[in-house]
């Protein structure tokens, strides 16, 4: 019902750690998750369903697959946790569950967070500063009628982002600051792994006789270098789809990738086609290397596309088809102003190697 290992993500180091208030129970009602979303972003996510036993068990479950849901279709953080208190509501569910939903950009190094009445997170500078970030706390989910603000930080190469449950800061006859502060303190030191650096937390903040769920989720933020990444911005014409099959046959030659060239070149002239069509002011292209090619054209309609039945020799409607059985993974979403559409490619095993 968690993960059991974090997965790997470009530009993100990711460890997490789950520990049972029941010794005798193998999952409680904290959870714990970290979602690629498009553009080599993440999100991290960690949660608590009030309360104790099977139950809760199962309420987290429900709610941990409504927000991996909802992290598909790359919500703002503010927007996911008010669609998940709204989905709390009609599924009747009458648990009360904190939350934080993070969304890390590697690219631009910005992080924006959004709380459900959870525990705030604390940020480890390059130099070993902790600082307890201060997001708008909402409420819990479930609650209803409260909105949820979220705030997006700048953060630098090097920087940890710790976030857990209240059962890991929470001491019996003290308040809850002072387990804070002590996470605040110089407890991590941001040479360390996300792995060391779990291990170091839980060895000084936990006992065994705390009877509370733990979840922690440690990352560690590396961003990608300015030159794995390829941004263009192209006019409303047709004549840019010829533009841009130059622009991705230039850049992967730059970075060896020539491989890559065709089938890249395709799929590009395709859907800066479809964006071309739709698009009112503007249209993006980004080419992103890192573990693989990831690509991205963007535009100002809000419309996704949708995979029609076509012609064997149609000239329309084929764009998706093709990305469909050519590209490794791809997919589209919502941004605040239009979409993306995107597709990645895997590279070649001697660029890997």
């Amino acid at each position: 019902m968690i993960p059991t290992r974090p997965p790997r993500i470009p530009g993100v180091q990711i460890a997490h750690r789950y520990l049972p208030g029941d010794p005798r129970a193998e999952v409680g009602g904290d959870w714990f998750d970290a979602i690629q979303l498009p553009g080599s972003r993440v999100a991290l996510v960690v949660g608590d369903v009030m309360g104790h036993g099977l139950h809760s068990a199962a309420a987290m479950g429900r709610f941990r697959t409504a927000m991996q849901t909802l992290a598909a279709l790359d919500l703002p953080p503010g927007q996911l946790l008010r669609h998940l208190d709204n989905l709390a509501h009609k599924l009747g569910d009458d648990h009360l569950a904190t939350c934080l939903y993070a969304v890390y950009d590697p690219i631009n190094r910005t992080c924006e967070l959004a709380s459900a009445g959870h525990v705030p997170p604390v940020l480890v500078h390059p130099d070993g500063t902790g600082e307890l970030l201060e997001i708008p706390a909402g409420a819990p989910i479930g609650v209803g009628g409260v909105p949820f603000v979220a705030k997006k930080i700048d953060v630098q190469d090097g920087s940890m982002l710790v976030l857990c449950t209240d059962g890991l800061v929470e001491v019996r006859g003290s308040d809850i600051g002072a387990g804070l502060a002590a996470l605040c303190g110089n407890l991590i030191d941001p040479k360390q792994t996300p792995e060391q650096a779990c291990d170091v937390v839980l060895e000084r903040l936990h006992s065994d006789d705390r009877k509370d769920d733990v979840a922690l989720l440690v990352a560690r933020f590396d961003g990608v270098a300015p030159t794995e990444v390829a941004t263009w911005d192209l006019t409303v014409d047709t004549a840019e789809v010829r533009r841009a099959r130059t622009l991705v046959r230039e850049q992967l030659a730059a970075w060896h990738l020539e491989a890559l060239t065709d089938t890249t070149e395709l799929l590009v002239s395709e859907l800066v086609t479809n964006a071309v069509r739709v698009a009112r002011d503007r249209v993006r292209l980004q080419l992103i290397r890192v573990d693989k090619l990831l690509v991205e054209v963007s535009d100002d309609n809000h419309n996704l596309p949708s995979l029609e039945p076509a012609e064997a020799l149609g000239e329309t409607g084929r764009g998706l088809h093709l990305v469909t059985k050519l590209a490794e993974r791809w997919g589209s979403a919502r941004k605040a102003v239009g979409k993306v559409v995107w597709f990645e490619l895997p590279l070649p095993r001697s660029v890997r190697d």
